[in-house]
């Protein structure tokens, strides 16, 4: 089957593309791009990492159900590989939740998902800035930066998919912005 074409997937990028590229300013981010970033600094980020993730995992959690999109939330989670990178290290596994923002419909859900789903397209890019710290082509200590592995493309396809067809709904483009453009801003108040 051909994927839907790119409608709302295009709109959401539009609609999020200032706070997004202000996200690449952010110091651990780059650093970490650059490949400058030191242990602690990197222990640091998945500390804060995580406790945005386990803050976005559990409003989605108690969101509409997104089943109906072919979202499958649970194979999505990713606080257990933040946990695990930490556990690599040898640092705490508990980390204090984001505030985030409230997922009420199931469109703001999908525009939060865009935002958490997109996050493992950078980050597959981002984990080569951990080459001086790990050895490189392994998993350990970034296995939440390579996100879904050997399942990456089918995952985002079925994302883009679920996105296209909720675009196609009255109100889900515009709930799926809010709900994109609402996570982003929480991202970046947290690292801010």
């Amino acid at each position: 089957m051909p994927p839907a074409p790119a409608g709302a997937r295009f709109a959401l990028r539009d609609a999020t593309a200032d706070i997004h590229a202000r996200l690449h300013a952010v110091p651990a981010f780059q650093a970490l791009a650059d490949g400058r970033l030191d242990e602690a600094g990197y222990v640091a980020l998945l500390r804060r990492m995580l406790g945005f993730h386990m803050a976005i995992e559990a409003s989605l959690a108690v969101a509409p159900c997104l089943a109906a999109y072919g979202v499958d939330l649970a194979e999505r989670r990713r606080t257990g590989l933040l946990q695990a990178d930490l556990r690599h290290f040898q640092a705490p596994e508990a980390a204090p939740p984001a505030p985030v923002p409230l997922l009420a419909t199931a469109a703001r859900a999908l525009g939060a998902l865009y935002v958490t789903e997109g996050s493992t397209l950078g980050g597959r890019q981002l984990a080569h800035g951990l080459d001086h710290l790990l050895p490189p082509g392994t998993m350990e200590g970034r296995a939440f930066l390579l996100g879904h592995g050997a399942r990456h493309g089918a995952m985002w396809l079925a994302c883009c998919t679920a996105i296209e067809t909720c675009g196609r709904e009255t109100g889900g483009l515009v709930g799926m912005q809010s709900g994109a453009v609402e996570t982003f801003a929480a991202f970046e108040a947290w690292f801010g």
